[in-house]
Parts: structure tokens; C-alpha cells; sequence
């Protein structure tokens, strides 16, 4: 079992010098360019005069952690839903996913306004920033980091409109001024000390971003790493994951980048003790244990994910089944069909106008078609009104009592 330094200092101090020395120089163990002030807990300050090198020692249950968070990838990949059905899941799942990494940070959302903020096209809804990057990731826009103005960069886009002011950067790129993060009365982080010690770790963290190492293993080193540092006042966990996000999309599936905040809330306990662990003096600078509960965290967002799809799959098939009975039109299917949808993935508690639905299906049905269809289905107790200007309906909730039950 591989045990914590820190644990092993406890257990038996005679061996710890001998053990850390053993695991650093191992030829297996991946030494980064990367280097922490250690952070004590008792103090409530980081040691100034202590400075850890990062180091990985590749585990086989880590390699096995790896194999099925790509074996649950390419699962997530095949095409277990029809496109349309998947897209709109996809976007569910983003919106799931930003209401997460606010609620883990205790920023309050509700999912109403982040489809508010998708759909804005004056561009000054809150979270109108963190939806669009968010969105980004789903149109495959591949965040290009390449200079520390890019971080910047990002960051602006992502948060700075929803950041109080006297929490906006009021250095040249970063904070000016040393930042503390705290809980329960008792500081347990703290950032970077000022805007050139911010500089000088994030130019190494370009470096390391280059290097030959799994991508996984170093996407999670670099994780760490940039919410060791803290580079702003407001916002660092929030863009931390929104990279991760963005990098695991990329380089594995959608489903996987945008299920991590969601994952991360499930385990926030978890998540927090394993960066405050990686920064304790004793462990000085092994990010194993980090790498190894991350892996963790991500594989149960996949698995949640999956059981998501699987759910959705079950339910797309009842509602056809339910529609199928019905004896109705073709075109009554198809509308009614796509609103069934909206209520599954809950989109829109009122429902979709009859704009909407003639915007979808402008190649193929008029607008007064698409009128006077859904006022059949009206007619016919399928369809609700729930507002008349512009008129907007959805599915009798009845009708889908068994399928979401």
C-alpha cells in the first residue's frame, strides 16, 4: 500500500528520510520542473524556507485507474443515442456541469439562468461569460495557452464580468497581493505571494504543459499546480476546472470533460483534502496520492455519466413507444416528440414556441403547418399552452408520468 509521507512520518520516523529518498530517485518516479512551498495547517502559513521538486511515482493501480477512464471514454464515444438526441444531452450536461463548479465554489446558480445566459443574445446575462466559454468546449474551440496573457486572457472571457470588482486582477495580468483561502475560521491555502511570484511558477507551468508524460497525469499535475498558485483574487477553482474540462473533452470525449465539476461535488470533501494533503510538509511535494483520488473522481463521473446515458436511452425509447400508441400524424409525432424531449432534459419548464419549433423544422414544414399542428395536439389534450404570446407549449405532463417516474 502506498502510503502518504506525512502518514509514514507518524507511523515510523526512522524510515521516513529513507523512504521519501527511495521514492524520489526511483527510476520510474516522474520528476517535474515544478516546486511548492509546503503549507502548514498548525501555522496557517505557507514555509517559506522549504521547497518541495512535484514527483510522481506511476502506480499499476493508477495504470488501471487510466485504462478504465479510457475504456469508459470510448464507451461514452459509440453511438448509443441517435445525434440529435445526444446533442441535446450533451448541452444538458454542460449546463449540469457549470451549475456544479459554481455550487462547488458556494456560488449561486440556478439552472434557469445558465439557459438564460446560453441563449442571450445581448451578451449581458450573468454567467453569460462561463456558459459561452463552456459552450466553446462543445464546438471543439481549442483553448490555446502559449503565454501567460493567454490565462489572462481566458480568464476575462470566462469570469471577469461575474467578479465583484474589488476582486478583479489590479496587477499587470494577475493579483498584486497575497491571497488566503479559508473555511470554518482557519486559513487551509495559501497563493502565491505577489504578481511576479505568480509569473515566474505559471511560465514553469508552460513548460511542464509541453512535456512527455501521459496526458492525463500531466493535465492533473497541472492542475494542481495552477490552484497551488492562485494567480487571482476570485475564480481560480472555477477556471482550474474549466481547463480540465476543456483538455479531457479534447483529448478523450465531451461526456468526460464536462461531467468533472459534477464529479468533484459528489466528492468535494475529497477534493479538498487531497490538494490540502499534496501541500503538507511532510509530503513534501508527492502529488501521487493527488493523481490517484483525481483519477478516482474523474472514472465516477464517467460512470454517472454512463448511467445517465443509459437512463436517457430507456426513456427516449418509452416516449417513442408512448407517441407510437397514439395513432396520430406523422408530423403530430415529430413535434410532439421533440417536446417530449425538452421535458426529459428539462430544458425550459414553459416549453418551446411555436417560433422555435418552426425554426427546427424550416426545411420541411410551414409555419402555419407547425400552427396548426400543435393546436391539434392541443385539441387533443397532448400538448399544454402555457403562453400565447408568442404561443408556447408543452407536453402533457401525464404522458410522461410512467417514463420519468
Amino acid at each position: 500500500m502506498y502510503k502518504r509521507l506525512e502518514i509514514i512520518s507518524y507511523e515510523d520516523i526512522s524510515i521516513y528520510e529513507k523512504e521519501y529518498t527511495s521514492r524520489f530517485d526511483s527510476t520510474s518516479t516522474f520528476k517535474t520542473n515544478l516546486e511548492i512551498h509546503p503549507f502548514s495547517q498548525r501555522e496557517e502559513r505557507r514555509i517559506t524556507t522549504e521547497k518541495h521538486r512535484l514527483f510522481y511515482v506511476p502506480l499499476m493501480e493508477h495504470m488501471s485507474l487510466i485504462e478504465k477512464i479510457f475504456n469508459n471514454s470510448k464507451r461514452l464515444r459509440s453511438d448509443l443515442l441517435p445525434q440529435i438526441i445526444k446533442d441535446r444531452l450533451i448541452v444538458h450536461q454542460m449546463i449540469d456541469e457549470i451549475k456544479s463548479t459554481n455550487d462547488v465554489e458556494g456560488v449561486k446558480s440556478t439552472r434557469r439562468e445558465l439557459v438564460e445566459a446560453l441563449h442571450d443574445k445581448t451578451k449581458n446575462k450573468r454567467f453569460f461569460g462561463i456558459v459561452s466559454m463552456y459552450k466553446s468546449i462543445l464546438e471543439e474551440e481549442v483553448q490555446i495557452i502559449n503565454s501567460l496573457g493567454d490565462f489572462r486572457a481566458i480568464y476575462d472571457k470566462l469570469l471577469l464580468d461575474d467578479i465583484e470588482e474589488s476582486d478583479r486582477p489590479d496587477g499587470e495580468l494577475f493579483r498584486k497581493d497575497v491571497i488566503y483561502v479559508a473555511g470554518g475560521g482557519k486559513k487551509f491555502h495559501q497563493g502565491n505571494p505577489n504578481e511576479q511570484a505568480i509569473r515566474d511558477d505559471l511560465e514553469k507551468m508552460l513548460i511542464f504543459m509541453n512535456s512527455d508524460i501521459s496526458f492525463v497525469i500531466k493535465a492533473l499535475v497541472t492542475h494542481y499546480f495552477f490552484e497551488y498558485i492562485h494567480p487571482f483574487y476570485d475564480g481560480n477553482g472555477r477556471m482550474g476546472r474549466f481547463l480540465l474540462s476543456s483538455y479531457l473533452a479534447r483529448k478523450l470525449d465531451l461526456f468526460t470533460g464536462l461531467s468533472v465539476s459534477e464529479a468533484v461535488l459528489q466528492n468535494k470533501k475529497k477534493y479538498d483534502e487531497s490538494f490540502s494533503n499534496t501541500s503538507h510538509p511532510k509530503n513534501r511535494g508527492d502529488v501521487t496520492h493527488f493523481i490517484g483520488d483525481m483519477l478516482e473522481i474523474i472514472l465516477q463521473g464517467q460512470e454517472r455519466m454512463i448511467i445517465k446515458v443509459n437512463k436517457i436511452v430507456q426513456q427516449v425509447e418509452q416516449l417513442l413507444d408512448k407517441i407510437d400508441s397514439l395513432n396520430i400524424s406523422k408530423v403530430e409525432s415529430e413535434l410532439l416528440f421533440i417536446l417530449g424531449q425538452e421535458q426529459l432534459f428539462d430544458f425550459k419548464e414553459n416549453g418551446i414556441s411555436n417560433i422555435e419549433l418552426s425554426e427546427m423544422y424550416k426545411e420541411k414544414y410551414t409555419r402555419s403547418k407547425i400552427n396548426s399542428t400543435t393546436k391539434n395536439l392541443e385539441a387533443k389534450g397532448l400538448l399544454i399552452k402555457t403562453k400565447s404570446n408568442p404561443i408556447v407549449y408543452k407536453m402533457n405532463p401525464e404522458l410522461l408520468v410512467d417514463i420519468i417516474a
